[in-house]
């Protein structure tokens, strides 16, 4: 695997949630991952990523953030995010410049 960062779009879904209580799990997963080793950048998607008809508070889309992690460290912050979020919908976009996926 190239020691080149990953880009990761992460979405978190819950229907019995209203949209502010999503984006408050939202915030407290962000600053969760902004304290991992290895996280180069993180923070909420911009309203401006928009897909049309998405939800968004204060400018930022409901449930949705991006991080940006070297790679070695991914791995475990797959794992962290699996055991704190065992049993709730989440998807996870991964991206890397070194190989396009």
């Amino acid at each position: 695997m190239s020691l080149e960062n990953i880009q990761l779009t992460i979405t978190l879904s819950d229907p019995k949630l209203t949209p502010e209580r999503l984006q408050t799990d939202t915030r407290t997963i962000l600053s969760e991952i902004e304290k991992f080793d290895g996280v180069q950048n993180a923070d909420l998607m911009p309203i401006e990523k928009a897909k049309p008809g998405a939800k968004s508070i204060g400018g930022f889309l409901v449930g949705i953030l991006t991080a940006e992690i070297n790679a070695k460290n991914l791995k475990a912050l797959v794992g962290y995010l699996g055991d704190r979020l065992y049993g709730k919908a989440i998807k996870m976009k991964i991206k890397s410049k070194g190989n396009g996926q």
